[in-house]
């Protein structure tokens, strides 16, 4: 086990308040953006200086910085505003969507500077960052907007409590919908290993459906009926009870995922179709609560946190512990990491 990563700063809650949220800067990776009930973000650099202060109307509900790590995107509690910060000028912008209901969730496109803005009555906005327009996409779904993800391909898939993922073009297009069992969260893209590859880049929607059970989504080219037709089904996987609901999950390698539980277990899947739904690996990395996962694939590393601190383990062999990292301010309380 080697030595516990040096600690560089902390931001405490007299700063921020409780109940903290943080996003670390894309991209570049120097600035970490941190928020809580003080209704106050800060953005900090590596050595911990403040950048800037961004007063909030509310509590933070999200943040969302963009593909480039140029531009950090927030959203409140109960509004319709978006807040816009930029990292050149180091200024903020708020924009006012045309919906009449509340900002749910927020997404960055991965290939464009295009934002996703869900709201409360399953209505999507897509706003264009450069000519700052707005294309209102009214009852694309007929409840609050839960989890948004974009692919590589500039594909949008969207998740709604009306138990049902859709999938649209950068324009508005839908191109192909799904029904789940319960309202799907922590929506993905990214691609399952397979001998043949598919249109896209990233073919593979991944879903929290409900607490317990993982949804995998193959989107077919929309152009060929048998492929949307056989990417119409959602494939749902169960695990043991005592594992208890699904904290996190993660994507790597070769279509490999790393699933986090509330009773503090990970496994390890893969979804090769030879070996899908198979427990490649398992931990009880906390003995109370598993809360979150990171994975590093620049540093072939994989980090859980719960009660107990946090645990990092070499991506090559998930039952060696790189190192235990105990949290000074206390470790029962640890929410997040990444």
């Amino acid at each position: 086990m080697t030595a516990s990563p040096k600690r560089l700063f902390a931001i405490s809650l007299e700063e921020i308040g409780d109940r903290p949220k943080f996003s670390w800067q894309t991209g570049h990776g120097t600035h970490i953006a941190a928020a809580g009930s003080l209704n106050v973000i800060t953005i900090r650099n590596r050595q911990g200086d403040e950048i800037a202060s961004i007063p909030l109307k509310g509590p933070c509900l999200q943040m969302s910085w963009d593909k480039d790590g140029d531009t950090l995107a927030v959203i409140t509690e109960k509004s319709n505003l978006v807040y816009l910060w930029s990292a050149n000028s180091q200024k903020t912008n708020v924009i006012d969507t045309p919906a009449k209901d509340y900002t749910t969730v927020i997404s960055w496109s991965k290939s464009s500077p295009i934002l996703a803005i869900g709201t409360s009555r399953g209505n999507i906005i897509l706003y264009d960052q450069p000519t700052a327009k707005k294309l209102p996409l009214i009852g694309q779904h007929s409840g609050r907007i839960t989890t948004m993800a974009w692919s590589k391909d500039n594909l949008l898939a969207i998740g709604a409590n009306d138990n049902r993922i859709s999938v649209m073009s950068s324009n508005g297009t839908v191109l192909q919908r799904c029904d789940t069992t319960d309202t799907p969260k922590h929506l993905k893209f990214s691609e399952m290993k397979r001998e043949k590859r598919g249109t896209y880049e990233e073919s593979t929607v991944s879903a929290v459906i409900g607490k317990k059970h993982l949804g995998l989504w193959t989107v077919g080219d929309s152009n060929n009926n048998a492929a949307s037709a056989a990417g119409s089904q959602l494939f749902t996987l169960n695990f043991q009870d005592k594992y208890g609901d699904i904290s996190d999950y993660q994507w790597f390698g070769d279509g490999y995922i790393m699933i986090g539980f509330s009773g503090g277990y990970f496994i390890v899947i893969s979804t090769y179709h030879k070996e899908i739904g198979e427990e490649l690996h398992k931990t009880r990395d906390h003995k109370g609560y598993l809360s979150s996962i990171a994975i590093s694939t620049a540093l072939n590393r994989a980090a859980t946190c719960g009660n107990g601190g946090i645990k990092i383990h070499e991506l090559s062999d998930q039952y060696v512990i790189d190192s235990i990292i105990t949290i000074d301010e206390g470790n029962d309380n640890l929410s997040d990491i990444g």
